[in-house]
C-alpha cells in the first residue's frame, strides 16, 4: 500500500520535528518540514502531498490560514490546522478555508493518526461526491429534455441549458423563484392556467404528468407545446428536500402523430379522407340526424368510366396520375364543409353536409360530372373520361351507413347502364329491390349451410349416334316456398356476394361423387330413349366412358389455390382426371389472361379438360382458340336457334366449326331442339350437341333409377 505523503507547517522547529517523528513512526511519509507561509505554498505546489498539517499561527509573512487557503485552491488537498490558541476571528477567517480538523498543540500520536486518517476519509468522500455531482451536471447538460429542481419550500435550485432555452431564463436568473414564474403553462383549448407540475410533486408527494395539449409560455411571449412530468426528492430518512422536473419539447412528436393520423385517414394517393374518415364522417351526420331530424345530407358514389381501360391501355403510373388529378376537380365542385374521399380504385365518395334538396345534390352531380368532361393532360395524353353518379338521400331511413352506400352504389351502376356521364338518384323502389336483394342474399347463405342446392345432369351427345358422351352438372336451388329455381336466377347473385366460388367447388365434389357411383355400377354405355338416359344393351365397356362436365366461374381465377382445391376433390372422390371436362367463360381471358393461362396449364397436369362455353358472345373470342389449352369448344345456343332459317348464322357456325377442328379442337352445340338443327349441325361436322330434342336436366336419382330398369 502506497505511503501518504504529509506536508508539515510549523514555525517551531522542535513542535516540526517531533511532528515528523511521530508520522514516519505511524507510517506517514513527511518529506519535508517547511517554517513560513511562503514555504509552504512553494513546497506544497513542488510536492503535490496528500495532506498538509498546517500551523495556523506562523509569525513571519503569510499565516498559515492564508497559506491553507492559496495551497486549498491550487490543489484538492485536505489541510489540517495545528493550534495552540486561537481567538474568535482567527478561528472564524479559517472556517471560510474549509479545513478538514484541528489539532491541538501539544497533541497525542493518537489523536493526531485518528485526525488525520478522518481528515482522509472526509476528503475521498467529498472527491465522490464531487465526481458524480460533476458527472450528474454533464449528464443533465448534454440531455434534449429540460431539467429543473427545486428545494423543499418549492423554490428553483437548478436548470439546465435546455430548460433555459425553452423558457428564455438564465439559471441565474430563476434561481430562487416560483416555478409558477419561470414555467408559465397553460392549456392549449381553454387557455387557462395550469398548476406547475414540479409544485403539485411537491405538495402531492408523488409523481405528476402533464396532461395532454399544454403549451409553455416563454419569457419572451412564444408559444411551445411540451410534455411534462414532475417527482418529488427524498433524502435517505424519506424526508421530501426538493422536486425535479423534465420538461420536453412535443412539437415534432405532435407533428410525427398528425402525420400518422393523417396517413390512417387519407389515401396515400390522392390525399383524400380514405373510407374510414368518410364512414366516419358519415356515422356522425347519421348522429345528428337521429338528435335533429330537420338536419339532412347527401351520399353520393362517383364512378369513373373507362378508366380500366385507360389503365390497362397506358399502365398504372398514367392511371394514379389521372386519379391524382380527379381529386382536385371533384373538390372545387363541392363546398369546403363537403367530403369528398376515395374508396379505392376510380370509386370516390361524396357528403353534401346539411343538403335536404334533391335539386341541389342534381346540381352537384350534373357539375361534377361536366368537370370531369374537361380533358387531362398527362404524360403527353389528352385523356378523356366521363363519371357516373349514385345519389342518396338521407330523407329515406337507413339503419346505417352500410346501407347508404350499398343504395348509392345501386343508383350508381343504375347511372352507368343508363349511359355513360350520368346520375341517378335512388327512389323507393329501389330502396325495395335492394331490400329484396338483401332477403335473398341471407336466403342463398342460409341454403348453401342447410343444404337446399341440388345437382342436375344434362346429357352432351355424339350426334351421329345419340349415345351419351358426357353429363353437364347444373346446379339447382330447391328454395322452401318457391320451387326449384335455375342458375339464372341465383347464380348473378352469388357472384355478387362471393360465394360463386364455394358452390361451383360442392358442385364438382358432388358431380365426381355421383360418376364415381355410376362407374362402379358397371353398366357399360350409355344412350338417349324418349327423353331420359338408357343403358346400351350392345355395349361391351365394363363401366360408362362418359364424363363430366363441371362450370367453372372466372372468380376462381383470382384465388392461388385453385389447382390444390380441385386435384384434392379427384383424390377424395377417387375420380380420374380425364374424366372430369371444366366449362369456362371468355371472361376469365379478358380479366385475368395471364394468369389464368399459368392456371389453365396447371389444371391440364391433372389430366382434364377445358371447355370454352358460351363461345362467340364474346368481342375477342378468336384469339383464345390458339393461345390456351383449349380441347373443346360449345356454341352459344343464340347461333344454334336461327341455323336453320338464318344463312348468317349458319355462316358463322360453318366457320367456327372449320377453324376449331384446324385448331384440333372438338366442338358442341348448345341449344339444340329440332331434328333440323340436329341434321345441319351433323352435314357441318359438328361431333356433340346439347338441348332439350335430347334431354332437358334431370337429378342424379332419376338417372339411376333409369339405368337401373
Amino acid at each position: 500500500m502506497e505511503r501518504k505523503v504529509i506536508l508539515v507547517v510549523e514555525d517551531e522547529v522542535v513542535i516540526a520535528m517531533d511532528l515528523q517523528a511521530t508520522l514516519i513512526e505511524l507510517g506517514y511519509e513527511v518529506p519535508a518540514i517547511v517554517t513560513s507561509g511562503e514555504a509552504a505554498i512553494a513546497a506544497a505546489l513542488d510536492l503535490g502531498p496528500d495532506l498538509v498539517l498546517m500551523d495556523i499561527c506562523l509569525s513571519d509573512g503569510v499565516d498559515g490560514i492564508a497559506a491553507a487557503a492559496q495551497i486549498t485552491q491550487a490543489l484538492d488537498i485536505p489541510v489540517i490546522y495545528l493550534t495552540a490558541y486561537a481567538d474568535d476571528d482567527t478561528l472564524a477567517r479559517a472556517s471560510l478555508t474549509t479545513p478538514f480538523g484541528y489539532i491541538l498543540k501539544p497533541f497525542e500520536a493518537r489523536e493526531l493518526r485518528a485526525n488525520i486518517e478522518i481528515a482522509f476519509y472526509k476528503h475521498r468522500f467529498e472527491q465522490t461526491l464531487k465526481e458524480n455531482r460533476q458527472w450528474l451536471l454533464a449528464v443533465l447538460n448534454s440531455i434534449s429534455e429540460g431539467v429543473a429542481a427545486s428545494d423543499a419550500s418549492g423554490l428553483i435550485k437548478f436548470m439546465n441549458p435546455v430548460a433555459e432555452a425553452m423558457t428564455g431564463w438564465a439559471q441565474a436568473e430563476a434561481i430562487g423563484r416560483s416555478p409558477a414564474e419561470v414555467f408559465q403553462l397553460v392549456d392549449e383549448v381553454t387557455r387557462t392556467l395550469i398548476e406547475n407540475p414540479l409544485l403539485r410533486s411537491l405538495r402531492e408527494h408523488n409523481t405528476v404528468y402533464l396532461p395532454d395539449n399544454v403549451l409553455l409560455l416563454t419569457r419572451a411571449g412564444y408559444e411551445t407545446p411540451v410534455a411534462d412530468s414532475a417527482a418529488p426528492i427524498y433524502n435517505n430518512r424519506g424526508q421530501t428536500e426538493g422536486a425535479v422536473m423534465v420538461l420536453r419539447d412535443s412539437t415534432n412528436q405532435r407533428r410525427m402523430e398528425a402525420q400518422l393520423e393523417h396517413n390512417a385517414l387519407h389515401d396515400t394517393l390522392t390525399q383524400l379522407p380514405n373510407r374510414a374518415l368518410f364512414l366516419d364522417r358519415l356515422q356522425q351526420a347519421v348522429d345528428r340526424q337521429a338528435r335533429s331530424p330537420e338536419f339532412g345530407f347527401v351520399v353520393m358514389l362517383v364512378d369513373l368510366d373507362r378508366f380500366k381501360v385507360i389503365n390497362d391501355t397506358l399502365g398504372h403510373l398514367v392511371g394514379d396520375q389521372l386519379l391524382v388529378e380527379v381529386a382536385p376537380r371533384l373538390k372545387a365542385s363541392l363546398r369546403s364543409v363537403d367530403t369528398v374521399a376515395r374508396l379505392g380504385g376510380d370509386e370516390f365518395a361524396i357528403l353534401l353536409d346539411g343538403v335536404t334538396d334533391v335539386t341541389t345534390a342534381c346540381y352537384s352531380a350534373e357539375r361534377i360530372i361536366n368537370e370531369l368532361k374537361k380533358p387531362f393532360a398527362i404524360n403527353g395524353h389528352d385523356l378523356f373520361i366521363s363519371a357516373s353518379v349514385g345519389i342518396v338521400l338521407s330523407s329515406i331511413p337507413y339503419g346505417g351507413t352500410v346501407d347508404l352506400l350499398r343504395d348509392a352504389d345501386i343508383a350508381m351502376y343504375q347511372a352507368k347502364r343508363q349511359g355513360q356521364g350520368s346520375y341517378r338518384v335512388f327512389n323507393a323502389d329501389m330502396h325495395h329491390q335492394a331490400q329484396v336483394l338483401m332477403r335473398r342474399e341471407q336466403a342463398l347463405t342460409q341454403a348453401i349451410a342447410h343444404n337446399q342446392l341440388r345437382v342436375h345432369y344434362q346429357p352432351i351427345v355424339w350426334l351421329d349416334t345419340q349415345a351419351v358422351a358426357s353429363l353437364e352438372a347444373l346446379v339447382r336451388w330447391q328454395k322452401p316456398g318457391e320451387g326449384l329455381l335455375s342458375p339464372d336466377q341465383f347464380i348473378p347473385l352469388a357472384e355478387d356476394i362471393g360465394v360463386i366460388t364455394h358452390i361451383d367447388q360442392w358442385v364438382l365434389r358432388q358431380a365426381c361423387q355421383q360418376l364415381q357411383t355410376w362407374q362402379q355400377m358397371g353398366t357399360g354405355g350409355w344412350g338417349m330413349a324418349d327423353g331420359g338416359i338408357v343403358r346400351d344393351a350392345h355395349s361391351t365397356e365394363p363401366s360408362p366412358t362418359i364424363a363430366i362436365n363441371v362450370n367453372l366461374s372466372s372468380n376462381h381465377f383470382a384465388k392461388n389455390n385453385l389447382v390444390k382445391i380441385f386435384a384434392g376433390i379427384l383424390q377424395d372422390t377417387g375420380l380420374e382426371g380425364h374424366y372430369l371436362k371444366l366449362e369456362i367463360t371468355e371472361s376469365v381471358f379478358i380479366e385475368n389472361a395471364k394468369e389464368a393461362a399459368a392456371m389453365l396449364a396447371e389444371l391440364k397436369r391433372l389430366n382434364v379438360q377445358i371447355c370454352l362455353d358460351d363461345f362467340g358472345t364474346g368481342y375477342s373470342s378468336l384469339s383464345y382458340l390458339h393461345q390456351f389449352p383449349i380441347d373443346m369448344v360449345k356454341i352459344d345456343r343464340s347461333f344454334i336457334k336461327g341455323i336453320a332459317t338464318d344463312t348468317e348464322k349458319l355462316e358463322i357456325v360453318r366457320a367456327i366449326i372449320n377453324l376449331c377442328h384446324t385448331l384440333g379442337m372438338a366442338v358442341t352445340a348448345e341449344g339444340i331442339e329440332t331434328p333440323r338443327q340436329r341434321d345441319i349441325l351433323l352435314e357441318l361436322g359438328c361431333e356433340y350437341g346439347q338441348g332439350y330434342l335430347f334431354a332437358q336436366p334431370l337429378d342424379g336419382a332419376t338417372i339411376t333409377q333409369a339405368l337401373q330398369r
